[in-house]
């Protein structure tokens, strides 16, 4: 029994799980080594800054295209020439979308004094990275509904070498700016010989399909539900700094633990069955989707439960070696307090994740939408525990544990009730 569990879990998936793992890697020793080069000064500020930016800009253009997924494979399956036409209508939009939000970004920090010269002279710069960003993006997605899956690792882990390049080899913040548009521009191109050449879409010039509208629709309720999502985010900020110093880095360090777990192990395994999840959809192959199901949740909830206990316990000695002496014995054994807990979220995120990939291939954007507007009011209750001065973090983790349940049985139910009702 023991032999075929493990057989099932080093299948042909670990090796995206080590592509996973080395992006992470890459991505961390950049982080650390641009903390220790520049400290936590003006530069570093300046940096994730306007990384900050950037991120929250690209919001408006993902907008566009975000839901494109089960939309590209229907339409693939039926007319492929329409399919490309998809795909270049949602790059034109993007790119045009991009240059409009630069030209605005433009014309207010030239009225408004609403940023430092400083930070100014970077982002003036580093402003331009939002095309390529999401041309990345929206790449990286069409390449993985053709089952190019090591595609989406291999240009993340070329752009942060290239970044941590520089930082070793340069004292001055502005050549990031200029690597990163420079990197990932390289990376564009690559992926660009893989659409055009390896799947064999055909370019046209061309910016709206009213048979697309649905696309933009749907893609507005995604990315609105994921800024309703992310607000526990800041609630989880507000509440834990006013605890004290230091108490919302102990908490984002066991976080980060906990999410590098999801995003090297999980996350590979739940990308390729989201695009297999697609076509069988598409296929109306709903027999085999039950079965994947299975044997996903058997492969990442296994892995997970694997790596968490493993890493709770070697977990003292990753953060001697990464910080010295930086942390003492008692915000060490707070730290593993704190992953246990996140650890127990992180399998509640692993058992949900198939049956949300799924409500979403099938266009479920409203019902997305509704569970995170409550999923927000929920962890807003977080500020009315801090109000009655409850400052026990443990009761602010384990709430966060019981939202995410409830919100997992939510979706879980929702997806048992369509399968009863032959809606797929």
């Amino acid at each position: 029994m023991v032999r075929t569990l493990i057989k099932k879990l080093l299948n042909k998936n670990i090796q995206y799980n080590l592509l996973s793992l080395i992006n992470v890697f890459i991505g961390f020793l950049f982080i650390l080594y641009l903390g220790r080069k520049f400290g936590a000064g003006k530069e570093t500020d300046i940096y994730f800054l306007s990384v900050v930016i950037i991120t929250y800009l690209g919001y408006f253009i993902q907008a566009v295209w975000e839901a494109m997924s089960p939309y590209y494979v229907e339409v693939k399956i039926k007319n492929k020439e329409k399919s490309n036409k998809l795909y270049s209508i949602l790059l034109n939009d993007l790119i045009l979308l991009s240059f409009v939000i630069i030209g605005c970004y433009f014309v207010v920090t030239f009225l408004f004094n609403i940023i430092s010269s400083e930070q100014k002279e970077f982002l003036n710069i580093f402003i331009f990275y939002l095309i390529f960003q999401n041309i990345l993006f929206l790449n990286k997605t069409i390449l993985n509904l053709e089952h190019f899956y090591a595609s989406f690792y291999f240009v993340d882990i070329f752009v942060y070498s290239s970044l941590f390049f520089v930082v070793y080899n340069s004292n001055n913040i502005i050549y990031l700016a200029y690597t990163i548009i420079l990197a990932t521009s390289l990376a564009n191109i690559w992926q660009f010989y893989l659409i055009f050449k390896k799947v064999g879409i055909r370019y046209t010039f061309s910016f709206f399909d009213k048979d697309f509208i649905d696309i933009y629709k749907n893609s507005f309720k995604l990315k609105v539900g994921s800024l309703f999502y992310g607000s526990k985010d800041i609630i989880i900020a507000s509440v834990f700094t006013s605890f004290g110093t230091g108490v919302y880095s102990l908490f984002s360090y066991a976080n980060k633990f906990a999410g590098v777990i999801l995003q090297v192990v999980n996350a590979p395994i739940v990308n390729i069955f989201t695009t297999k999840a697609t076509y069988l959809v598409a296929h109306k192959e709903f027999d085999k989707l039950q079965q994947n199901i299975k044997k996903v949740l058997s492969q990442t909830v296994s892995l997970f439960i694997i790596s968490a206990t493993v890493t709770y316990f070697i977990l003292p000695y990753i953060l001697e070696v990464l910080f010295g002496n930086k942390f003492n014995s008692s915000d060490i054994l707070k730290i593993q307090e704190i992953f246990l807990v996140m650890g127990l979220y992180g399998l509640i995120i692993t058992l949900e994740s198939p049956f949300g990939k799924i409500l979403t291939i099938y266009k479920e954007f409203t019902f997305t939408l509704k569970l995170n507007i409550m999923y927000s009011i929920l962890s807003m209750l977080m500020i009315v525990f801090n109000i009655y001065k409850i400052q026990n973090i443990s009761i602010y983790l384990y709430y966060l544990v019981f939202i995410h349940i409830i919100a997992g049985l939510v979706i879980y139910i929702k997806f048992k009730r369509k399968l009863k009702n032959g809606k797929f």
